[in-house]
């Protein structure tokens, strides 16, 4: 995310509210992102660890592959 956007994904003022987005997986895509970019991205901060994708799945990726 950082790489393609220049910021961090979650930011707040405060802890706790920084906390709630992290846990809610509530970032804003910016809109230059290609959609094979911002499909990856949600599958990687999914707020689920179970259901984070693996390296090589990620490696393997459209985004990455195309």
């Amino acid at each position: 995310y950082t790489a393609l956007s220049g910021h961090a994904p979650f930011e707040a003022r405060q802890r706790p509210e920084l906390y709630r987005r992290i846990r809610g997986a509530r970032y804003a895509l910016p809109p230059q992102l290609s959609p094979r970019a911002r499909a990856l991205i949600a599958h990687m901060l999914d707020p689920d660890p179970a259901a984070r994708p693996s390296l090589a799945a990620v490696l393997g990726h459209p985004f990455l592959t195309q």
